[in-house]
């Protein structure tokens, strides 16, 4: 169900974002095909649109958008979309920067009344759980966005520059990214570039 108050709020936020970080913005839905939900959505955007001028936007349909991952990627900067679509982006998106362990998340409250979540996107992966082989990128840079949210953009930016250099470095990596290092070894290296 689409609330009035919670498709706003969530598009607002995105404008806000783009507005600060000085990105653009795409409104992601599918209101050819759910003629209720997501021709809502689209309305609502272009409404919020008025008020932010300087925020250059783009409105793309759910398919269009996830060839446009794949094909031209740097084109998206902030991009707002539904719980749904959103789920499916995301793991579109990790897997064309290397994978599920390196796609981190933040559900995030922006009035700041209610507690805000940050984890890694992928899920718990039984068929690798105690093996010590986990990827922990996408949970360590989940801390990134933790400390961005909450102020503290030093250290946001210092684990995120950590986790860069590490993939640079290309010699310490769990085997989901072709390597053969331990989840604990990850962590253990990632801390020198800190």
């Amino acid at each position: 169900m689409f609330s009035r108050k919670g498709t706003e709020r969530i598009i607002r936020y995105a404008f806000e974002v783009a507005r600060e970080k000085k990105q653009t913005l795409t409104s992601i839905s599918k209101g050819n095909a759910l003629n209720y939900s997501m021709v809502f959505w689209d309305r609502v955007f272009q409404e919020v649109a008025k008020e932010y001028p300087d925020v250059k936007t783009q409105s793309l349909l759910v398919d269009a958008a996830s060839m446009f991952f794949v094909k031209d990627p740097k084109r998206f900067q902030v991009v707002v979309t539904s719980n749904l679509f959103g789920d499916i982006i995301t793991d579109l998106g990790a897997a064309i920067a290397g994978g599920m362990g390196l796609a981190a998340g933040a559900n995030l409250n922006p009035e700041r009344k209610f507690p805000s979540m940050f984890e890694p996107v992928h899920g718990s992966a039984p068929d690798i759980a105690g093996k010590g082989i986990a990827n922990p990128l996408a949970a360590i840079w989940s801390a990134s966005q933790m400390m961005d949210f909450f102020g503290y953009e030093e250290w946001g930016g210092r684990i995120l520059s950590a986790i860069e250099k590490m993939l640079v470095a290309h010699d310490c990596l769990t085997p989901d990214m072709g390597g053969t290092a331990s989840t604990s070894q990850v962590g253990t290296k990632l801390l020198t570039y800190l």
